[in-house]
């Protein structure tokens, strides 16, 4: 190792004095390999979490406090102080308020002068309601903490860690033109209390199937095989630890047991703060009240869809379920190897006359179609799932605007089914017009939702996923283009109705805004 850092090879431990003959560049050794010699002992500081309280101690053992620790403190206590008399002035300007135009024989001065607030017992308010706010972000916390445990990737560390910072620094926001803080308070911690549950569940969530698919791609497998190159490490399940302590804040995992796909927590959360930024924007919400409020309402709705998930395609009907939400052969990684190598060998055993390299070539067009089907097949899977979402707000959108569940199935006839008529009538001005004529308007609702392409073409275009043989049936040139057209109309008809619905609500709201400032007018 010295020699491939550029050194001599010469052996030597920590208490050689070989570095007397030579400059100490050539006996630099990492943090890693320092820590592997016996003789090394802790000259760092630890933590040791007991109940609820986290201690922090020396090398020795000794409980310590750091310097910046107890500045932070000193400045919390300035804070709550300021915080307080803010709130005790603005009690006693309401109380001047009401005993305007009083007599001063009847004016009660204790009153004016804040003497009847209990200040040790605001304090006191004060500062459980600060440590309930520093316990939830204490919780929150740890779940961030124990997925960057799990992460990798420098970038995927660095993004987790800024997450952590971002929490860590997070304050209550307070509205200082309400007459009390503690709803507001009240209001952080249950924010910070939900946003705790749902990344919780959704973490624990990706450990089990996590688990679920390492057991699938090593089941009868042995390790060191040529197949098991590129897999993901397998676990064994044995010796349970907790990586967050006495009080772990995910599910337990085994021993040296990793997920690295528990940094996505990052996206979760800057997902949530994109949602909560985007919806103060259509509210137009100004207040701090107000904009804690929609964060509130946002955490609780999304940890109430998390819960009350169902199945992706519930809403298609049970044969696109069977085609392509089925997961009985195409997620399998091991079915879908044999299946390509099988396709390779088969190629080769086809192609054995025209020399090695049409073999090579042959093979890479083979997995590479292969590939390409998963990769459009995936594609496919989430555009179709993300289209059945928009679906049910669209219909929810058509209801407030007065019509019925069959606009979202609204289309043109084709050029060919339609009747020639003699006399041209005027063209409605718009779809209200024609709302109660049933011979103008198809009113047909089917039972489930259909594909985007089966709405142009049922019978031409078809594709199915469930089996090894339906697979093979794909892998040409001609159904690949056909699953690219099938996707190119799924991811249309997704974008559309994206757009329907955000134009649908930003009409509402400007119908909302118009009316309210009517009735402004009307007063004034």
């Amino acid at each position: 190792m010295n020699v491939a850092r550029g050194g001599k090879g010469e052996a030597g431990g920590l208490g050689s004095v070989q570095y007397i003959h030579s400059t100490p560049v050539d006996y630099k050794v990492h943090c890693s390999e320092f820590m592997e010699f016996a003789e090394v002992e802790n000259r760092h500081d630890f933590y040791t979490s007991e109940v609820r309280y986290i201690h922090t101690q020396d090398p020795r053992g000794f409980y310590i406090m750091y310097d910046a620790a107890l500045q932070d403190l000193v400045e919390l206590m300035n804070e709550l102080l300021l915080i307080g008399s803010h709130f005790i002035h603005r009690n006693t300007i309401k109380q001047i308020g009401k005993t305007e135009g009083v007599s001063a024989s009847t004016v009660d001065f204790n009153s004016w002068a804040g003497t009847d607030v209990d200040r040790i017992a605001l304090l006191l308010n004060l500062w459980a309601c600060e440590t309930e706010f520093m316990e939830s972000k204490v919780q929150l916390l740890n779940c961030y903490y124990e997925a960057y445990q799990h992460a990798v990737g420098t970038e995927e560390r660095f993004a987790l860690a800024q997450v952590i910072t971002d929490i860590m620094h997070r304050k209550p926001q307070l509205d200082l033109n309400q007459d009390n803080y503690f709803q507001a308070y009240r209001t952080e911690i249950s924010c910070m209390q939900s946003h705790q549950r749902l990344i919780r569940d959704i973490l624990d969530n990706q450990i089990e199937r996590q688990r679920l698919y390492l057991q699938c791609i090593w089941r009868n497998d042995h390790k060191g095989f040529i197949t098991s190159y590129g897999r993901p490490p397998n676990y064994v399940p044995q010796y349970l630890v907790s990586l967050g302590g006495t009080r772990p804040a995910l599910m337990n995992v085994f021993l040296l047991e990793v997920h690295p796909s528990l940094c996505l927590a990052s996206a979760v959360y800057h997902g949530l703060v994109q949602a909560h930024t985007e919806l103060c924007q259509l509210h137009r919400a100004t207040s701090i009240t107000d904009k804690l409020h929609l964060e509130h309402n946002l955490l609780e709705q999304a940890l109430k869809i998390w819960n009350n998930q169902t199945s992706p395609g519930a809403s298609y009907s049970s044969q696109i379920q069977r085609d392509l939400f089925s997961d009985v052969f195409i997620e399998d990684p091991i079915l879908v190897q044999k299946l390509g190598l099988s396709l390779v060998k088969a190629a080769e055993e086809r192609d054995m006359k025209q020399g090695p390299d049409k073999l090579i070539d042959c093979a890479v067009e083979t997995l590479s179609m292969l590939l390409e089907l998963m990769s459009i097949r995936h594609r496919l899977l989430e555009s179709a799932s993300e289209t059945a979402h928009l679906a049910q707000l669209y219909r929810n959108v058509a209801l407030e605007f007065g019509f019925e569940e069959f606009h979202l199935y609204l289309r043109p006839l084709q050029f060919e089914c339609t009747d020639q008529k003699v006399r041209v009538q005027q063209r409605p001005f718009c779809i209200t017009e024609i709302l109660e004529d049933d011979s103008c308007v198809d009113r047909l609702i089917p039972s489930h939702l259909p594909l985007s392409i089966q709405e142009l073409d049922e019978n031409q275009i078809r594709f199915s996923f469930s089996s090894e043989e339906a697979v093979i049936h794909l892998m040409n040139r001609q159904s690949i283009k056909n699953l690219q057209v099938a996707l190119a109309c799924q991811v249309t008809q997704k974008n559309a109705l994206t757009s329907a619905v955000k134009l649908a609500r930003l009409c509402l709201w400007a119908e909302s805004d118009s009316s309210s400032a009517e009735v402004c007018v009307a007063l004034w």
